[in-house]
């Protein structure tokens, strides 16, 4: 008779399925999640990622949820940082969010090499709201900022907006072979950004 698992027992398994995955995806990039590769990661039988998923775009699609709602809220999050410390220290922390952040799984997103991968990863990014946020976050934060006096009223926060967000996301997503400035460089160049917008 076979062992059934208790739900607790099934929660780890899961977790410990979508660890690998993400190893297994910032190892060798989204093309490489198959449930054999997943299970030869795991090093368990074939069959057990089956027992859990239903296929490699669902333990994608939970990866890509999980993670993008994380990164959704931690830009809510900044964006409330409007009045406190200074707008060039803000903006430098905007560009660490993106750039520090360990996210392999934006791999996922329109990588996956077939139609139903790819419908399925998109449609859970598309509903955590990461993917709009990019273009009104950083505007949304001037805006607030404009609100409270410590930017000047005749900023088009949206202009700004969406030049902060294009750098900082070009340097994010660039590969190994475009040269990404240091980090402190990068803080230097919003802070002169920064200057040229505040009262």
């Amino acid at each position: 008779m076979p062992v059934r698992r208790s739900a607790e027992a099934r929660l780890e398994l899961r977790a410990s399925l979508l660890d690998h995955a993400r190893r297994l995806i910032e190892r060798d990039g989204a093309a490489a999640l198959t449930m054999r590769a997943l299970a030869a990661e795991a090093g368990c039988a074939v069959g057990l990622p089956y027992k859990v998923f239903g296929g490699r775009e669902d333990i994608a699609a939970e990866l890509v949820g999980t993670e993008f709602r994380r990164l959704r809220h931690e830009f809510d999050a900044w964006v409330a940082t409007a009045g406190t410390g200074t707008v060039g220290e803000n903006l430098a922390r905007y560009a660490r969010l993106f750039i520090e952040a360990d996210t392999p799984v934006f791999r996922l997103v329109g990588e996956g090499g077939d139609t139903a991968f790819d419908s399925a990863v998109g449609t859970v990014a598309e509903s955590s709201g990461l993917l709009e946020s990019f273009g009104s976050t950083v505007a949304d934060y001037l805006a607030a900022e404009k609100r409270l006096g410590r930017v000047a009223a005749d900023v088009d926060e949206h202009a700004f907006g969406f030049v902060v967000t294009g750098a900082v996301h070009n340097l994010a997503s660039a590969g190994d072979g475009y040269p990404r400035p240091a980090l402190d460089t990068i803080e230097r160049y919003l802070h002169a950004v920064a200057a040229r917008i505040v009262t």
